[in-house]
């Protein structure tokens, strides 16, 4: 651009401002004075309005579920009021209203709420929705532009019904005049709700004492009276011009089991002036606290980073109070229609949530977890011991844990219980919770224990209950799944911590026993050399059910197998048996009794791909892990905007319709991995000990933790790149009195790495090799702050394309199985998609490699060309998968293998 072109695109760019006010001054003003700006969220995420697609706002005690096309269902726990509330718009033009549902063009979710854009040629509408935040109560503004004179007319289906499996009669509605709203209540008046707006010029005639078969609607009017929409009569133009711009009109549905001045009270109290705005600005203020208070992760992967913080917002919005059963954690949430009073998953899992407490502890959200999952949980554990693996929220209205026999159907729950309790202690050192539930985790323990009949160590299913598996043929004959071992075994080992913490030395020893015992057994028993594998389960007679699964993942992610075995098993998790490009299923696609739809038997969870993920990093198979990684992190964006969904089709990716879209055991699976395998951050609060053993990417060069809980105290973490140096600074942010925490610094190097030494006076280091990589160690005492760096000559690296599926492909990823040192070759194990070439990059000890080779089981080895690394030292091949071998998702295993100079 020339400099004259280049200063009068300048001119024109200083005018705008200018301009733009003209513009805006030729706006009406807007004509309520309830209108507030709602501001920007960071983490906001808009796009175009899809019908089917989950949207929802969740407080403490009310949840707004809908579709991105505007058609929502509102409850107050335990109380259904409503489905299939929907807008619709009267214009002159027409004499029926226009669904809004044809005219929902975009939508934008936000922690705070979710709005919807309706768009017609003579109006805009966004209508606003929200959970209030501790309240029963949802509030729905309607902000418009409008040309045309119109109405909007909000329709519904009541409901006033229990969550399953409670029920409730002599339900009905009337219309309140003097408050503008309708009262939802029933025979006995004990449950009581209003739905209205100051705004409604017109409502329903409903049936006395009953539901009518009509939907109930009520009108809102828009602009002033002399702008009001009028019927439109033949030979007249469609409507008089009118320049309208109005907000915000609210709509609130409040109430719950109270008397009904009290619901009233609730709902004048939201539809006054300024109780919007003073209710909005309270959720903003708590999601703000939830995203600067709790432990941030700035990695160089914005999706990711965007993953994390969305996961923080959903799993506090699973904390739930119940006015019969009190404050826990639900599992997730999904529309339950006009079939159904099961809100998704809205009740309480115990199992669930012990295992999205490991994701929570890990980034600080204490709070909810002592008091949701362990308090709470403890309230309702039976006289045994036994955890409760749910409670529905309509439990409090009937014999739930009697006549029922969902409360106690897993055997699980209770040893994910202790292990989460065990993780908790070492993240917080919060002894005076063990000491006040210590009873409860003896029970638990006991019980556990006596799950045993035949003394290898190992909790039996048919005593305890299920484990990995709820339905299919997969669980025939089992005595023992690995899943249910593996739990318990890790959770043996933190019991024996708080025993030894609450002075039972003899307890901790007999955990420790039955520790020994359970892990001998599952080598002996479940290994299979000649597959590389563990099998899935002990069955009746001392046989092993063989089939290849995920479960092992669970026990692997806590460090329960031999670590040789254990880097053979998770290079079998990573190829295509079990990895699509959205996740793990739990089965081998090359079983016979694989389905890609059947829920335990080949359809894809997030929750199980957190274990492969958490496991290939405990392994040292990093690739792998950060690929399973990925692709949870991907799911809370490609479909419901924000949230994850419990289960996915294992062979194309979309999720089932029966899934829950907004699981919170899927959620936690995008943390858990990332702070325990990517970055490695293990914290034993207690000993006063914090060990950081990242796997960091090889196109990563920095990370960023802040606020990252440890005891009282709170600490910043940095790890940075540079060449062959890797150092992390650790700073203290506050809290902890001072005291000293010793950091342990023992970072994945590249295989074939040597010479490593401390980068700050050359002195050499421990450093040890697996399979998958050369762990190096080095310590210090923190005070304020301390630097470890790690310095290392030579090692190989790869860096296989990153590739992100769309909704409805099939799998094309490329698969990195393991990489292996083989003497003086550096072996790099493959899977991809017959007949494609995908573009892999590889950095040698010393410049470029001498020679590259791939071949496979069906076609021989041949070279690869060589080019010249480029300033970082980095080589470009092209992989060509061979066309012939594939297996039935298309794929083909290679072997790449790499010399150096």
């Amino acid at each position: 651009m020339t400099s004259r072109r280049l200063a009068a695109v300048l001119a024109l760019l200083a005018l705008l401002p200018d301009a733009l006010a003209a513009q805006q001054a030729t706006l009406p003003a807007r004509s309520d004075a309830t209108w507030f700006d709602l501001g920007r969220s960071p983490l906001a995420l808009r796009g175009p309005a899809r019908a089917n697609v989950y949207v929802a706002s969740a407080g403490r005690r009310a949840i707004a579920m809908g579709t991105e096309v505007g058609h929502f269902e509102l409850w107050s726990w335990p109380y259904k009021w409503l489905h299939d509330f929907q807008l619709s718009f009267k214009v002159p033009k027409f004499t029926t209203a226009i669904p809004g549902r044809d005219v929902a063009r975009w939508v934008q979710v936000r922690p705070e709420g979710v709005t919807i854009e309706y768009a017609y040629e003579t109006f805009t509408v966004r209508q606003h929705v929200f959970a209030v935040l501790d309240q029963p109560a949802t509030i729905m503004l309607l902000e418009v532009d409008a040309i045309r004179p119109m109405e909007i007319v909000a329709s519904f289906s009541p409901d006033i019904h229990l969550a399953w499996p409670a029920s409730l009669g002599g339900q009905y509605i009337a219309w309140n005049d003097a408050a503008r709203a309708f009262v939802f209540t029933e025979s006995r008046r004990m449950v009581n709700g209003f739905l209205g707006s100051p705004a409604v010029t017109q409502a329903s005639d409903v049936p006395a004492h009953m539901l009518s078969a009509a939907l109930p609607q009520f009108v809102i009017g828009v602009g002033s009276a002399a702008e009001r929409y009028t019927e439109p009569k033949l030979g007249e133009p469609p409507g008089k011009n009118v320049n309208i711009r109005q907000g915000y009109i609210p709509i609130v549905m409040a109430g719950g089991e109270m008397p009904r001045d009290s619901a009233r009270a609730l709902y004048d109290r939201l539809v006054a002036p300024g109780a919007a705005k003073r209710e909005w600005e309270r959720r903003v203020a708590h999601f703000d606290s939830i995203r600067t208070q709790t432990t941030r992760i700035i990695t160089p992967d914005a999706m990711l980073n965007r993953a994390v913080e969305w996961a923080k917002v959903n799993l506090d919005e699973g904390m739930v109070c119940n006015p019969d059963l009190g404050c826990g954690l639900v599992a997730g949430y999904g529309l339950s229609g006009a079939a159904s009073d099961r809100p998704g998953f809205g009740w309480f899992f115990g199992g669930d949530a012990a295992i999205n407490s490991f994701g929570m502890s890990g980034v600080g959200q204490r709070d909810l977890v002592r008091d949701g999952v362990f308090r709470f949980f403890a309230r309702y554990q039976r006289a045994d011991g036994k955890i409760t693996h749910e409670i529905s929220q309509g439990a409090g209205k009937v014999d739930w844990f009697g006549k029922y026999p969902y409360a106690f159907y897993h055997g699980d729950t209770t040893p994910f219980w202790i292990l989460a309790f065990g993780e908790y202690w070492k993240q917080s050192a919060d002894t005076a919770l063990v000491r006040e539930l210590w009873p409860n985790l003896r029970k638990a323990y006991e019980w556990s224990r006596k799950a045993d009949s035949d003394g290898d160590g190992l909790m039996e299913n048919p005593i305890a209950g299920a484990g990995a598996l709820e339905v299919g043929d997969l669980q025939a004959g089992i005595v023992s799944d690995v899943y249910l071992s593996g739990v318990w075994a890790a959770a043996l080992d933190r019991f024996a911590r708080m025993a030894e913490a609450m002075k039972e030395p003899a307890l901790a020893a007999q955990a420790r026993g039955i520790r020994a015992q359970a892990l001998r057994t599952l080598e002996e028993v479940l290994w299979m050399p000649n597959e590389g594998q563990y099998a899935f389960a002990i069955l009746e007679g001392k046989k092993v059910n063989e089939n290849l699964t995920a479960w092992p993942a669970t026990a692997l992610s806590f460090d329960v197998f031999d670590a040789t075995r254990g880097a053979q098993m998770v290079s079998r998790l990573a190829s295509n048996e079990i990895m699509t490009d959205w996740g793990a299923r739990p089965l081998s696609s090359r079983s016979s009794l694989f389905d890609p739809l059947h829920y335990n038997n080949g359809a894809v969870w997030p929750f199980v791909t957190g274990w492969v993920s958490l496991a290939q990093y405990r392994y040292h198979n990093a690739h792998a892990g950060r690929f399973a990684l990925d692709a949870i992190a991907r799911t809370g964006f490609d479909e419901a905007l924000g949230r994850n969904p419990e289960v996915i089709s294992g062979r194309l990716y979309k999720p089932l319709d029966t899934a829950v879209p907004h699981q919170f055991f899927a959620t936690s699976m995008v943390l858990t991995p990332l702070v325990r395998g990517l970055l490695g951050i293990e914290i034993d609060a207690p000993a006063g000990r914090v060990k950081v053993a990242p796997h960091l990417p090889a196109d990563w060069d920095s990370v960023r933790v802040e606020q990252l809980a440890v005891g009282d105290a709170r600490l910043a973490l940095r790890l940075e790149r540079k060449g062959r140096t890797l150092a992390l600074a650790v700073t203290r942010q506050g809290g902890g009195g001072g005291r000293a925490i010793v950091v342990e610094f023992a970072p994945a190097l590249p295989l074939g790495a040597r010479q490593v030494s401390r980068a700050a006076d050359g002195a050499r280091l421990e450093a040890r090799a697996f399979p998958g990589a050369v762990v190096a160690h080095d310590s210090a005492a923190l005070r304020d702050s301390v630097r470890l760096a790690v310095q290392w000559e030579g090692g190989w690296e790869v860096s296989p394309p990153r590739q992100a599926p769309r909704i409805g492909d099939r799998s094309s990823a490329l698969r990195v199985l393991s990489e292996r040192m083989e003497g003086a070759t550096y072996r790099v194990n493959l899977e991809g998609r017959a007949g494609t070439s995908y573009v892999v990059r590889v950095r040698a000890p010393r410049g470029a490699p001498r020679m590259a080779t791939v071949g496979s089981a069906a076609a021989a080895s041949r070279s690869l060309r060589l080019g010249e690394p480029d300033h970082d030292g980095w080589v470009t091949l092209a992989v060509d998968i061979p066309s012939v071998g594939a297996d039935a998702d298309g794929y083909v295993a290679v072997s790449l293998s790499l010399t150096g100079n």
